[in-house]
């Protein structure tokens, strides 16, 4: 039964024999869910068509499909479903349900902003995991990857377990919601194996196609959020601007200035708060004429209870169940409706909101919770949730033209190309170091979308701590108060500030939004940064952009340690993180990387590094990095 990159049909079990180089014969059978019912084992039969077999049950006909291509095997399951009474609300295909797989390591993918999850795999490891696009199976040398097409209608991912040394009950899914017609197909799981970087980036060819790299520009901007939050008001705006303004290497390279949330008056009624006494069109101006691009952060879809479309235009909302507005989605404990994008006068809403803004003069626009939309269970039309990154964007893209940049914050990913300038690829950063080790595999995991679907965001690059800043009130925001429970005895959010970065922190925290080669936005309060933390800020800002980094241990660590990256230049880079608690030794070969063994640089100290026999070696204290700079 153990054939060479081949699928082959067990008629007795009932099941499915995938063979792959570097792995055991792996076995599976297709499986469904109807409104959340099994519909049981389907007896399949070959049709006569090549990779094509037949089942027929009373919950409907059933075809799987075998289809084999150049980026590995592919399985797609098809039902034409019973005539009922009652109409079906959801449907599950199953096209791939592998019973077991020894593996070393596995690596996640999330479908937007954030997680993504690296695990090195032990024989006491036990761990549910999740994975949309593609995950990653590494055994030794080889890696065994399942994924889907980056363009879902039907949203689709995997899931299973991690038992040891082994991954049980791994599932290729398509959940059908909501059901339109009888005819229903799941998304195509391809299967393939190999080398973990080829198989990725042959994966992203494929989605992207013979597209042209994208040429926007790239400078820098500063973003009000990390440091104020919900307290950001005019005057602070335009202090940073100010000081921006007035520093001669940041005013060279920080291009915009962002006004993120805390201007407006609540969710869904985007007015200035008295925070903002001259308002958002005067601000505008006042941003543009100190020569900087006006940024505004705008969650679309949200809408709060008190805001006077929830209390005059509910018919705007998206559904419950029940088939009338729900509280879909909270965040912070912020409880929101969601507007319904399927409805013609939400989309004439969104286009009245930023053509005003937009002629305000704000020209980039930073659009949060976009994901958030897919938790509403019923809209107006029959769209399939895949699709809703499209209903959103599409009339708001229209509204502020093609001059303006689009910022995704938690974008779904099936949206692709053309929707956003940019995309957030991590989750929210704070400035405290185990936050840094919660982003570093969404930065590692996404490289390919760099430059070829948008340009990446890391999300911000903060400077400041105990280190970095003479800020009397560095400590005095509690952003975390929200979480603080009546019956608690010992609140920690009360005390928590978020703030835990050392100078060598931030500097690992740096190295990596400059070596992601995508969007640098500074969110400080820069004025109160010490020389230091100055420097730092100084420093980033001024760094070459380049191609996104690779990350080379992507598919056996557990935070990936081994950089490397191309500058259009010439110029390389390699960075070495030591993740530990302790103080590490790291030596890399330069000649396995094709790496330049001249005119090596510290980039944070400026000092110059040498190179014996080929290898390049380091000592690195605990929470600390090494980004080398060399020119051919």
């Amino acid at each position: 039964m153990t054939h060479h990159n081949q699928v082959t049909f067990d008629a007795e079990q009932q099941c499915f024999v995938l063979s792959l180089s570097g792995f055991d014969p792996l076995r599976f059978s297709p499986r469904a869910e109807i409104d959340g019912t099994d519909v049981g084992a389907l007896a399949w039969k070959p049709s006569g068509e090549d990779g094509v077999f037949q089942a027929a049950n009373p919950a409907g006909d059933w075809t799987y499909r075998i289809l084999h291509s150049a980026q590995g095997i592919g399985f797609s399951l098809e039902c034409r479903l019973s005539a009922r009474t009652e109409p079906v609300s959801g449907v599950v295909l199953k096209p791939l349900q592998i019973e077991s797989i020894e593996v070393n390591h596995v690596l996640c993918h999330g479908r937007g902003m954030g997680q993504c999850d690296s695990y090195p795999v032990e024989a006491t490891t036990s761990e549910a995991i999740k994975s949309i696009f593609y995950i990653s199976l590494t055994r030794g040398e080889k890696t065994l990857q399942l994924s889907h097409p980056l363009i879902q209608g039907d949203l689709s991912g995997f899931s299973g377990r991690i038992e040891g040394n082994r991954v049980v009950g791994l599932t290729s899914a398509t959940v059908i919601d909501p059901v339109c017609g009888e005819a229903l197909r799941s998304e195509t799981v391809t299967v393939a194996s190999g080398k973990g970087h080829e198989l990725m980036e042959g994966w992203a060819a494929i989605q992207i196609g013979d597209r042209e790299p994208l040429s926007i520009p790239q400078k820098s901007g500063w973003n009000s959020w990390d440091y104020y939050r919900w307290t950001i008001t005019e005057e602070e705006v335009l202090k940073n601007a100010e000081f921006i303004a007035a520093d001669p290497i940041l005013s060279q390279h920080v291009e915009r200035i962002v006004i993120d949330d805390g201007w407006q008056y609540c969710y869904g009624e985007w007015e200035a708060n008295s925070l903002f006494p001259s308002g958002m069109e005067s601000l505008a101006k006042k941003i543009n004429k100190m020569g900087f691009t006006a940024g505004l952060w705008i969650a679309p879809t949200l809408v709060e209870p008190h805001s006077r479309i929830a209390q005059l235009d509910p018919d705007m909302m998206a559904m419950g169940l029940s088939g009338l507005p729900c509280l879909a989605f909270s965040c912070m404990r912020r409880n929101t409706f969601l507007l319904d994008p399927t409805r013609p006068r939400v989309k004439q809403w969104w286009d009245q909101l930023f053509r005003r803004y937009a002629g305000y003069g704000f020209r980039y626009f930073k659009l949060d919770f976009l994901g958030a939309t897919l938790d509403a269970p019923r809209f107006f039309a029959p769209v399939p949730k895949g699709e809703m990154m499209r209903e959103i964007l599409e009339p708001i893209r229209a509204a502020v033209g093609q001059e303006s940049r689009i910022l995704g914050c938690n974008y779904q990913f099936q949206g692709g190309r053309g929707l956003v300038d940019e995309a957030r690829i991590s989750a929210d950063i704070h400035a405290d170091w185990e936050s840094v080790k919660m982003n570093v595999n969404s930065i590692a995991a996404r490289y390919w979308a760099h430059g070829r679907l948008w340009i990446n965001d890391p999300d911000f690059a903060v400077c400041r701590g105990e280190e970095t800043s003479n800020d009397l009130d560095l400590h005095r925001l509690k952003p975390l108060l929200v979480f603080v429970e009546p019956q608690e005895k010992d609140p920690k959010h009360f005390f928590s500030s978020i703030i835990d970065l050392n100078r060598r922190e931030a500097e690992v925290l740096l190295s990596l939004v400059i070596i992601s080669g995508g969007a640098l936005n500074l969110s400080d309060n820069l004025p109160r940064l010490n020389a230091d933390g100055l420097r730092l800020a100084r420093k980033a800002v001024c760094a070459e952009k380049g191609e996104a980094a690779i990350a080379l241990d992507l598919f056996t660590a557990k935070y990936p340690a081994y950089w490397a990256q191309k500058l259009s230049s010439g110029l390389h880079r390699l960075l070495i993180i030591n993740w530990g608690e302790t103080r590490q030794e790291y030596s890399v070969n330069l000649d396995t990387l094709n790496f330049p063994k001249g005119n090596l640089t510290d980039f944070w100290s400026e000092q110059s590094l040498k190179v014996s026999g080929g290898h390049l070696s380091t000592v690195l204290e605990p929470h600390s990095c090494l980004l080398v700079e060399a020119k051919n």
